[in-house]
């Protein structure tokens, strides 16, 4: 687990707090926390692998030994019960990689039930670029991260028909086409 992921549970944490109305200091120890992270030039998995301290300055007993577990068993239980209290909707959506709780709460209000056949099929016709917070670059992201690679055949999360899976190859390579060709498209 890189830093980086680290750093991206640490944010999602903050954001589900502040949802959920949480202490103010609570949120802000997450979100410092998760920044100092990205700074580190260390990676905080050796450090634990070692069993040396995190190394992160301002770091709580309570905050270190959540990201030690986070780090060892690439589950953190705290995260784990504040996803649980999201819709299942939001809780699949934020598997995908780039997705966090915001954009899945975004996501799930503007195409209702949204599932992950459902995040390709609008990629395909560009309606999820609608969505504040998404250009082209995440949609092609997120439907690279849904998406099976080519050479394996398609998993049960996307099972679309085969020429919609075409429609959506074509958009995958289409995306950073310029305007005119997409909307020609």
């Amino acid at each position: 687990m890189t830093n980086r992921d680290i750093a991206i549970i640490l944010f999602n944490i903050a954001v589900l707090l502040k949802r959920q109305a949480g202490n103010p200091y609570r949120i802000r120890a997450y979100r410092r926390a998760a920044q100092r992270i990205l700074r580190l030039r260390h990676s905080l998995a050796e450090r634990v692998a070692r069993g040396a301290p995190l190394g992160v300055p301002g770091l709580g007993r309570s905050l270190s030994a959540k990201i030690t577990e986070l780090v060892t068993t690439g589950r953190m239980s705290f995260y784990d019960e504040l996803c649980e209290g999201l819709p299942a909707r939001e809780r699949a959506l934020m598997q995908v990689e780039g997705i966090g709780p915001i954009l899945a709460e975004r996501i799930s209000r503007e195409l209702g039930d949204a599932d992950l056949s459902t995040l390709v099929r609008e990629a395909a016709e560009v309606r999820l670029q609608q969505i504040w917070g998404i250009g082209p670059r995440r949609a092609a992201a997120i439907v690279s991260a849904v998406l099976p690679h080519d050479d394996l055949p398609p998993t049960d999360d996307v099972s679309l028909p085969v020429p919609q899976q075409e429609k959506v190859v074509y958009v995958q390579e289409s995306l950073f086409a310029p305007r005119e060709i997409r909307r020609a498209a």
